[in-house]
């Protein structure tokens, strides 16, 4: 039971169950077209399962090649070494990945070739990419984007606006909290001459890069609300009652945020930064509700 456990903070479970929660809802709230059924269907099982699967090796890997920066920023959480071995764990690593590639080359080989690249990509950002300024945070924000992107060519019934609109977001939050977490853990990655954006920039210049892509996610998010009516298939109820989802769910969260943003300094300020960001790309993902009603 421990070591189900060990393992299930080492794929990052909760993380995990996000992403396919945020495939699930975009593959059927996004298309009307789409029927609930569709949502049991083997091979929407098997897009679920390798992007699951691909996902938790990406965090393996991660912490496979981060042991030593974890032991300075977090050495309560570290878990490759200690309860997993770092043999056992590159064989989780490699077996995950092998099964999500079968499986995605079962549904097509566009999708096997693009689960590969994706694969492949999550291992470059661990062993050479997330020391490197800005590179590392850049392809995580893509690589959580194409959970949301891998739909269009999966079915092309899915409305593209929706896909786009949610993607973007998604690229942009995961871009925001990479950094934050990046500033978070300055002072270890500086003992190990990482080339974060923080530690290159400083932490002042840092919150300015951060502050700014938080104001392109809020303008975008106020875009949104008003283009609403026009994107979705929804009623105007509907949209009323997305309008004021939006703003005591998303815009207000995204409004406290801004404020600490500006009073961060210390490491526990980055952290609470970091559950906000959190917190606001989930709530945002559960926004998708409004556009089948």
């Amino acid at each position: 039971m421990e070591t189900l456990k060990n393992f299930c903070k080492l794929i990052r479970i909760n993380n995990l169950l996000i992403i396919v929660a945020a495939q699930i809802f975009a593959y059927y709230f996004l298309s009307p077209s789409i029927a609930i059924q569709q949502l049991l269907a083997p091979n929407f099982i098997g897009l679920l399962t390798l992007t699951f699967l691909v996902a938790a090796a990406g965090y393996i890997i991660n912490d496979y090649m981060d042991v030593m920066l974890d032991l300075v920023n977090k050495p309560e959480k570290v878990i490759v070494g200690k309860s997993i071995s770092r043999r056992w764990a590159m064989f989780l690593h490699l077996g995950l990945n092998a099964i999500a590639i079968l499986i995605s080359y079962q549904l097509s080989k566009k999708l096997a070739l693009m689960v590969s690249l994706c694969a492949l990509s999550l291992w470059i950002y661990s062993q050479l990419l997330k020391k490197m300024y800005l590179t590392g945070n850049i392809l995580v924000a893509l690589l959580t984007a194409f959970t949301i992107f891998i739909l269009l060519p999966y079915d092309s019934n899915v409305m593209q606006a929706g896909i786009w609109v949610y993607g973007i977001f998604a690229f942009l939050s995961t871009l925001q909290r990479e950094i934050i977490k990046d500033t978070e853990d300055l002072r270890g990655d500086e003992k190990f001459k990482c080339k974060t954006l923080p530690i290159v920039l400083g932490i002042r210049k840092t919150k300015k890069v951060i502050m700014g892509l938080h104001i392109i996610l809020i303008i975008l998010t106020l875009l949104y609300c008003s283009a609403f009516t026009n994107l979705s298939l929804s009623g105007t109820n509907t949209n009323k009652y997305f309008l004021i989802y939006m703003g005591v769910f998303v815009l207000l969260p995204m409004a406290y945020m801004a404020n600490l943003i500006n009073k961060a300094d210390i490491k526990k300020n980055f952290t609470q930064l970091s559950f906000i960001a959190k917190v606001i790309m989930l709530t945002g993902i559960l926004s998708m509700c409004f556009w089948r009603f």
